[in-house]
This record gives structure tokens, C-alpha cells and sequence, in this order.
């Protein structure tokens, strides 16, 4: 657990001082290695300042050298960097039917990631699996127990910060009750926050995704059941309860007014999971059919697989009307299982016209079904650099550094250069 002896200053220090160590390891996370002469230059701190900063944290082992800058007349200069083995973060993306872990150093540098479908007990068994998941991703890429410092976990539905308890998870089992925030803290062995599933994958999208050139984006999930994150100008919404965004609960797509309705919420039952495969016995598909072969079968022509799919992305794109109407975010990121898998981005630009003159951005999830698990390191790393770097009462969030030397992982898609920018949200 990050304690005040581990930040990068005395707790005592002069806030100049603070301040000073704050403007360093901004330039250090946006830039990388920098010679101390180069620093005094970026920040305007005078030589002895920048220099009695770089001894400070090279002391509290968080700078180290790396080398010297080359291609200068004269004598070289030693650069420095922030020491990607000072620390690591984790992230944890619980869902109803798959458990992701995924460790990057303190630097945002992709360390390991894990994959399993999640014990269908629920509760504690899934609990326990967390922890022996831990261990083994601790394990396989050799980062010591202690060098974790923080962590997040993304999950459906909302955490009473009071109790820890979990709400409006209907596909959640067995975790009623359960103080969730002590017993991920317990078991990880630092300090944890939670955030809902979706607005973790709205902060990975616009860390590392589609988002990462939007100053304001809305991450709309469309899989089993369906939630909105929304982030303007850095910053998520969570409302009043930390329940905005669940759009499962918006009145249209089915009788808002009947029990199913009011237990998951009217738009939930119309394009969830289960209102897709209802819908397509009702347009005579056969009962039982998942909704991975309707897609697939409205894909090689299935008259009423097509009709059912059509349906679902014409309802879709009344809810994306609905969100551009009401906060006019920059960019609609359309993600999760039925999102990505049915070419819903593309079947809602089409249907678009219909309903609204507006012109809307849209684009598919770049992230794909690793958006949760990105976003719960990169709230977890922002934690970890507030908790080290910045004074507490001082406004504004340490930028995360867009990581575009550091590969997401074995996909592809993670490797693209997105930039050399660096993003905050709060």
C-alpha cells in the first residue's frame, strides 16, 4: 500500500518544493529520459532546484539514470527517467462470465495480462479465483509481491462507497452482501478503488483507444446488458449515487411500466442479450438460438436473424440520439459483445439519417473486450502518481503518459502509435 513515506518528498517539504517534483515527473511521463539541463530548460526550475529534485528521487528510488544524450557538442549529459521497476499497478476486469488481470509497471508500460472465464458460483469462489490469479500473474512475469502499489477494479453495477456493497448487478451471483472494497484490498494487498465496468472501459478507450484524440467521449457497451460511460473534458460522470450511465433503466424499446422492466430496466430487455434472442423467436428464428449464431446467421443472409439485428441497431440508434442530445460528446464509442460483433457502429451510421440531421462520430471500440481491464490500469496508475507525485491539495491530475513505446499486449490493433500526447481524466 502507498503510504506517505512513499511519495517522492517529505510530506514537510516546502509546497514549492512539492510543486517542483510534481513539474519534473510531468516531464519525465511525457517525454521519457531527460538530461537535468534539458529539465531546468521545460520546467524553468533553476539548475540547483532540478538538480536537488533528480538527487531526492533517485534517492526514494524513482529516477535512475539511463544513459547520455547524444549529438551535442561538448561533453555528454546524463539523462534520467522515472524507474519502471520503482512499482506496478494492477487492473482487474470482473464480469459476469470472464475474470482479466493485467500488470503495468509505474512508467504505464504493459508488464502481463491473464484470461479466464469466472467461476460460475459467484461470490466467494470467484474471490478466491482472484486470488489465485494474482499470484500466478505475479509469478509468470517475476514482479515481486511488494512491488505492487496499487490497484483497480472495474465491475458491473455500483459499490456504496460507505459499505463496499454492490448494486444494480443483476447478472453478478453470490456477492450480496460482501464488503467488496475490504476484501479486494485484503486480497491484493494494497489499496484498490472500483469503478463500474463500463466507465473503466470509457477511460481505457480514452487513455489508449478510439478516444485518445476526443477531449470528450461516450463509450456505449452493448453485450449482455448494456451501460454508457461518459467522460467530458477529462473527466467521468458518475452522478449524484455514482449510478449515471445506466441506460438499461431508459424508458423505450418495451414497456418501461411491466416487472422485467423495472428489475433490468426497459432498453436492457430491448436490446440486451436476452431481448435479441426473444426478438428473433418472435421474428420466427428457433427458440435457444445465442445470440453469437444470430449474428452469424444475419451475416449469411437470415431473413429473420437480418430483421432481428436491424431492429436491435434501430433502437441502438435512438439511444445514441438520445446521449448526443442530452451531453454532446465529441466521439460514440460503440463496444462489448453485441456492439463490436455485430457491426452495430456501422448499421447505426446507416440508420443515423432517419432520425436525426445531426452529424454524429462514431466509431467502433478500438480496445475491444480488453477496454475494462486498460481502464482499470490507467485509473490505477493515475492513483499511484497522484499518491507519489502531487501535493494533495493541489488542483488538477498528473497526466498519464499515453504509452506509445509501450505495447498493450500480443493484439495488434494495441501497437499502433497513437501519438505522442498524454491524457487526464478524474
Amino acid at each position: 500500500m502507498v503510504t506517505g513515506s512513499d511519495r517522492a518528498y517529505d510530506a514537510d517539504a516546502p509546497v514549492l518544493r512539492q510543486l517542483s517534483v510534481r513539474t519534473v515527473i510531468e516531464v519525465f511521463l511525457e517525454r521519457g529520459a531527460v538530461s537535468r539541463a534539458d529539465l531546468a530548460k521545460i520546467t524553468g526550475l533553476s539548475k540547483q532546484t532540478t538538480s536537488e529534485v533528480i538527487r531526492q528521487l533517485e534517492e526514494r528510488g524513482l529516477v535512475r539514470p539511463t544513459g547520455r544524450a547524444v549529438g551535442r557538442v561538448g561533453r555528454s549529459a546524463v539523462t534520467y527517467e522515472l524507474d519502471a521497476s520503482a512499482g506496478a499497478v494492477l487492473g482487474l476486469d470482473l464480469g459476469a462470465t470472464n475474470i482479466r488481470l493485467a500488470l503495468a509497471d509505474i512508467k504505464g508500460g504493459w508488464v502481463g495480462e491473464l484470461e479466464c472465464p469466472a467461476d460460475r458460483r459467484g461470490g466467494r469462489a470467484v474471490i478466491n479465483q482472484i486470488t489465485a490469479l494474482k499470484r500466478r500473474l505475479l509469478d509468470e512475469t517475476g514482479v515481486a509481491p511488494g512491488k505492487l502499489r496499487r490497484a483497480a477494479v472495474a465491475m458491473p453495477g455500483v459499490v456504496d462507497p460507505r459499505t463496499g456493497t454492490l448494486s444494480l448487478a443483476p447478472n453478478m451471483v453470490g456477492v450480496e452482501g460482501i464488503d467488496l472494497l475490504g476484501t479486494f484490498r485484503e486480497l491484493l494487498g494494497c489499496d484498490v478503488t472500483i469503478e463500474n465496468d463500463i466507465n473503466s472501459a470509457a477511460v481505457g478507450e480514452f487513455w489508449r483507444g478510439h478516444g485518445a484524440a476526443a477531449s470528450s467521449l461516450a463509450f456505449v457497451s452493448l453485450g449482455t446488458g448494456i451501460g454508457l460511460g461518459l467522460l467530458i473534458n477529462g473527466k467521468l460522470l458518475r452522478g449524484a449515487t455514482g449510478a449515471a450511465g445506466e441506460i438499461s433503466y431508459l424508458p423505450f424499446g418495451t414497456d418501461p411500466f411491466a416487472p422485467l422492466s423495472l428489475e433490468r430496466g426497459a432498453l436492457e430487455c430491448a436490446i440486451g442479450a436476452a431481448g435479441i434472442a426473444q426478438r428473433y423467436v418472435m421474428a420466427g428464428g428457433a427458440p435457444g438460438t445465442s445470440v453469437r449464431d444470430i449474428v452469424e446467421r444475419s451475416r449469411r443472409g437470415d431473413g429473420a436473424a437480418r430483421a432481428t439485428i436491424n431492429e436491435t441497431a434501430r433502437i441502438a440508434t435512438l439511444l445514441i440520439v438520445t446521449i448526443q442530445s442530452m451531453f454532446d460528446p465529441e466521439r460514440i464509442i460503440i463496444g462489448g459483445n453485441i456492439g463490436r460483433g455485430a457491426d452495430m457502429a456501422a448499421l447505426i451510421r446507416d440508420t443515423l439519417p432517419q432520425c436525426s440531421r445531426r452529424p454524429i462520430e462514431i466509431e467502433e471500440s478500438l480496445l475491444g473486450h480488453r477496454a475494462p481491464v486498460i481502464g482499470a490500469v490507467a485509473i490505477a496508475l493515475g492513483h499511484l502518481h497522484e499518491s507519489l507525485f502531487s501535493p494533495q491539495d493541489l488542483p488538477g491530475r498528473l497526466q498519464l503518459p499515453n504509452g506509445s513505446s509501450s505495447a498493450l499486449g500480443p493484439d495488434p490493433s494495441q501497437q499502433q502509435q497513437r501519438g505522442s500526447h498524454i491524457r487526464s481524466f478524474s
